[in-house]
C-alpha cells in the first residue's frame, strides 16, 4: 500500500477511536444538562482546543480569503445542527446505539461523494457495507420494537446526514484550504449561530463542573480530535473509505462501555462487531491491494 493511502487509512482509524471515545462523556454529560446547553458548551471548548492547535503552529492570527469563509459557514452550519441532534439523539440510546446510528453516515457518504465529487462506487464497497451493516444489526438490533427508541433514532439518522455532508464538502475542498485554521473558524461560527437560534438563555449560568468537564471530555475527542483525523485522512483517500474505516467505532465503543460504564456487551453484540469489522475489511483490503498494481501501471507509462 502506498504510503499516503497508508496515512489516510490511519488517520481514519485515529478518528474511529476519537469517535468512541466521545460518545462516552457524552453520555454522561446528557445526565447533567440539557441538550441545547451541552451543544454550545461542546462546540465552544472544540473550538478553545483548535484555536489554540492554530496559534501554535503559525504563531500568529491566522488571516482568512473569503473562499476560507464561506467553507468554513457551510461546515458550520452541518456542525451545529449535527451535534444538536447528536444530543437530543443521546437523551434516548446508549452510546453504542448513537454509534451505530451514525454510522450509516458510510453509505450517507458514498450517495453524496458519488454525484457530487464523481468518486465511482465499486461492486466491494457495497458487499463491504452490505457485511458492515448486518453487523450492525446485529450490534444493537435497531429495528426492534420493544424498546421506544424511534426518537432518538431519528435524531441520530439527521446527525448521520449532516455529518456525512460535511465529510463530503471537505474532500472537495480540503487541498484549497489550512485545515486547522478552517477548522476552528467553522467551531466559532457554529457557536455564533447557536446563539442566534438560542439567544442568550439563563441556563448558561446554571452550567455545574461535572457538566462542563464531561462535555469538555467529549469535546476534545470529538469535534477536536476525531473530526481534524478525518479532515486530515480525506487528504489521503477518498471520502466513503475514511468514513468505511470509521465503523470500527462501534465495537469500541462497546469496549469503552464496558470497561468505564460497567456495561457488559451480549453475545450478540460482540458477534456484530466482529462480523462489523469483517465488512469493513473487505473493500479496504481489495482497495489496498488494487492501489500498488496501479500505481505500478503508471510509474511504466
Amino acid at each position: 500500500m502506498p504510503s499516503d493511502h497508508r496515512r489516510g487509512l490511519l488517520w481514519a482509524l485515529a478518528a474511529a477511536v476519537g469517535i468512541a471515545s466521545f460518545v462516552i462523556p457524552w453520555k454522561v454529560a446528557a445526565s447533567h444538562g440539557g441538550t441545547a446547553i451541552n451543544t454550545l458548551l461542546l462546540l465552544t471548548i472544540a473550538a478553545v482546543f483548535n484555536s489554540l492547535l492554530t496559534g501554535f503552529r503559525k504563531r500568529s492570527f491566522p488571516r482568512f480569503r473569503p473562499f476560507d469563509l464561506g467553507i468554513a459557514a457551510a461546515l458550520a452550519t452541518f456542525t451545529l445542527f449535527g451535534n444538536l441532534a447528536s444530543a437530543a439523539a443521546i437523551q434516548h440510546l446508549s452510546p453504542a446505539l448513537l454509534t451505530v446510528m451514525q454510522r450509516s453516515e458510510v453509505i450517507i457518504v458514498a450517495l453524496l461523494a458519488w454525484p457530487i465529487i464523481g468518486e465511482r462506487i465499486e461492486a466491494r464497497f457495497w458487499i463491504g457495507a452490505a457485511v458492515a451493516g448486518f453487523g450492525l444489526f446485529l450490534l444493537q438490533d435497531a429495528v426492534s420494537a420493544s424498546e421506544p427508541r424511534a426518537v432518538g433514532m431519528t435524531w441520530a439518522a439527521v446527525s448521520a446526514f449532516c455529518f456525512a455532508s460535511m465529510a463530503v464538502i471537505t474532500r472537495l475542498f480540503i487541498q484549497r484550504i489550512d485545515l486547522v485554521a478552517v477548522n476552528a473558524l467553522r467551531l466559532w461560527i457554529a457557536v455564533a449561530l447557536w446563539f442566534v437560534f438560542n439567544g442568550f438563555p439563563a441556563e448558561i449560568f446554571e452550567v455545574s463542573a461535572a457538566q462542563a468537564g464531561y462535555v469538555g471530555l467529549a469535546a476534545f475527542f470529538g469535534p477536536f480530535l476525531g473530526r481534524l483525523c478525518m479532515m486530515n485522512s480525506a487528504r489521503y483517500i477518498e471520502a466513503r473509505v475514511t468514513t468505511l474505516a470509521t465503523l470500527a467505532a462501534p465495537p469500541l465503543t462497546l469496549l469503552l462501555a464496558t470497561v468505564l460504564l460497567a456495561d457488559q456487551p451480549s453475545a450478540r453484540e460482540i458477534q456484530g462487531g466482529i462480523v462489523m469489522l469483517i465488512g469493513i475489511a473487505i473493500p479496504v483490503l481489495g482497495w489496498a491491494k488494487q492501489r500498488p498494481a496501479s500505481d505500478a501501471s503508471a510509474s511504466n507509462s
